[in-house]
């Protein structure tokens, strides 16, 4: 899968759980979410994201992306398991949902960052 392909299908499905205000293809790199679960999101928080950072936050230190890695148990065969790409991009969804629950006043951005997601000031926005 390519980046672009990896990042429309993110795209995709952060649109079934979250209400999404603007285009990310219209060139900011970030996303608004207004809402989560049929919940507002109040203040409105941007998801700073594009199909290259989504790249390297899924991809492994080598540059594999999650389809390429071997299965972290021996006794599990390849074909077992789920399509490791899908449970990369729901595990990150998650991280996203954590990040606006727990996230302080002002700190209306995420970020991608090594382990997860953070939410941080505009002033911290890379």
């Amino acid at each position: 899968m390519n980046d672009q392909e990896r990042y429309d299908r993110f795209l995709s499905a952060l649109g079934f759980r979250a209400d999404l205000d603007g285009s990310p293809s219209d060139g900011r790199g970030a996303i608004d979410l207004t809402g989560l679960d049929g919940e507002p999101v109040e203040p409105t928080v941007r998801l700073h994201v594009n199909p290259q950072r989504l790249a390297h936050h899924v991809c492994d230190d080598e540059g594999r992306d999650p389809a390429a890695r071997q299965p972290r148990f021996d006794d599990v065969e390849a074909d077992e398991l789920d399509d490791p790409e899908a449970a990369c991009l729901q595990t990150l969804l998650a991280q996203i949902e954590e990040a606006i629950l727990v996230r302080e006043p002002g700190h209306d951005h995420l970020v991608l960052v090594d382990g997860g997601v953070r939410a941080v000031p505009a002033d911290r926005v890379a």
